[in-house]
């Protein structure tokens, strides 16, 4: 299931794993004052209450799997489909093999590029 997300542009997919079963959180963003956009990730907690007749699902927003930047809003979308489509239908084990590229094919934007440097420490980029 697919819904906008908070910020214009943005799509928030809730996934269910056909394999395990598990939850997951597919979300796609403008990153706030920058110029790129991220798709991530995230686990979703399961939690059984009331004797096990009522599920309480949490979204993990502390243990991001991945991560995939984009310079571009279609980009973006493009990216948020095919994660979407891995995570429903693969097994876990084999989402790395099946994911498009972490990186966008063109390089990073400027914003993208001072943020992975400020967070890595790396001057490589």
């Amino acid at each position: 299931m697919d819904k906008p997300g908070n910020l214009p542009g943005g799509v928030v997919s809730n996934i269910r794993n056909v394999h395990s079963r598990k939850l997951y959180i597919v979300s796609t963003a403008p990153e706030i004052g920058q110029d790129y956009w991220t798709t991530a990730i995230f686990p979703v907690v399961e939690k059984k209450a009331l004797f096990g007749l009522v599920k309480k699902c949490t979204p993990d927003f502390y243990h991001q799997i991945v991560a995939f930047i984009r310079n571009s809003e279609e980009d973006a979308h493009e990216v948020h489909v095919q994660v979407r489509d891995v995570v429903s239908s693969q097994k876990e084990d084999d989402w790395f093999d099946s994911f498009p590229s972490l990186t966008p094919l063109n390089g990073y934007s400027e914003g993208a590029k001072k943020k992975l440097r400020s967070v890595l420490g790396d001057d490589t980029i």
